[in-house]
């Protein structure tokens, strides 16, 4: 078993985890430490490179594992 098994439970929570990370990645396309609860805008930290590299892990793994949940269908 690999370490996203054991925590994810099927593909609608992941799509929900992944809807939340775009949401929060919108204002300059990469993921924070924190930000301001009333201003998404207000970070704590310009650049958090390990929770970027974190989420590159989780898009190959869903690429490699889950792809019909982040390629869209060719049909």
């Amino acid at each position: 078993r690999d370490r996203y098994q054991r925590r994810v439970h099927g593909d609608e929570e992941i799509r929900h985890c992944l809807r939340m990370l775009q949401r929060v990645g919108n204002v300059d396309g990469l993921l924070h430490e924190s930000f301001h609860a009333r201003n998404a805008s207000d970070l704590t930290r310009k650049e958090f490179a390990w929770a970027n590299s974190l989420f590159g892990e989780l898009i190959l793994y869903l690429a490699k594992k889950r792809p019909h949940l982040i390629f869209k269908s060719q049909e």
